[in-house]
């Protein structure tokens, strides 16, 4: 117990960060591109620059994304809109995770089952193997982050956890919660929010009390950057935006050796 009865606020668990020396991507893009998926490897080259502007030019990491299956989503599940996402979000993966492939894991009032989505899956994937129509609930965000700290607790390198949604979870107590919780694992977490989201805002600030470091950046859908229609090069600058700092503070922290 710290002063006045608080408790202090330690890594739970700790990684190694690995780089390639020559800032070499975890996936042979040359090979994804002969394999005739010219656009995914393009847009993966731009993760490349904006990871190489902040120094992190062949970092190793699991990338992860959580993503929102709520009735509030059809829209954007009908419109073609998270497939878009899906396939920025591998795009980035194919940077940083030597599997070539990043864990999807759909949530509504429900965990559904996580769907590993690659090169060789990708197209149509979100309408063959993830959405589920009409039959589709609420908002368990809380849930949903509690799957990724219960991988954190054993994982080998950094977390990168995308999460894809377009409103309030179920419960912000329990979500707060948990995102403060897992600023003691190796996670940094990115929320794309298709739209503009107060309580995400919030989360972004929290009080630096209640964290051990700052693990959240935000990142709404707006006028000023559209998720979905802004170059590759805006949303990859968009999605490393604010890692270099949380790895340096993660490194402080004692979560990344």
């Amino acid at each position: 117990m710290g002063l006045f009865g608080k408790t202090r606020l330690t890594a739970a668990h700790t990684v190694n960060l690995h780089k390639d020396p020559a800032g070499a991507p975890a996936v042979n893009l040359t090979k994804v591109r002969d394999a005739g998926h010219v656009d995914l490897a393009k847009r993966a080259e731009k993760t490349g620059v904006a990871l190489g502007k902040r120094g992190l030019a062949g970092i190793r990491a699991q990338a992860q994304l959580v993503l929102d299956h709520s009735g509030s989503m059809y829209p954007d599940y009908d419109s073609g809109d998270v497939q878009t996402l899906v396939e920025r979000a591998l795009a980035f993966a194919l940077q940083v995770n030597a599997s070539g492939t990043v864990p999807v894991i759909p949530f509504d009032s429900r965990i559904l089952p996580t769907v590993e989505v690659g090169v060789g899956n990708y197209a149509g994937v979100v309408n063959r193997e993830i959405w589920r129509g009409r039959n589709m609930g609420s908002t368990n965000l809380a849930a949903a982050l509690r799957v990724v700290m219960e991988t954190a607790a054993a994982a080998t390198v950094p977390i990168f956890c995308i999460v894809v949604t377009d409103g309030e979870p179920d419960s912000r107590p329990d979500t707060t919660r948990i995102v403060c919780e897992l600023s003691r694992y190796p996670v940094f977490v990115k929320f794309l929010a298709l739209k503009p989201v107060a309580y995400l805002a919030e989360l972004d600030d929290l009080d630096a009390s209640r964290r051990l470091l700052d693990n959240v950046d935000s990142k709404p859908s707006s006028t000023d950057l559209n998720l979905l229609s802004c170059t590759d090069l805006q949303f990859a600058d968009a999605m490393v935006d604010e890692w270099d700092t949380w790895i340096a503070a993660a490194q402080k922290a004692g979560i990344v050796a």
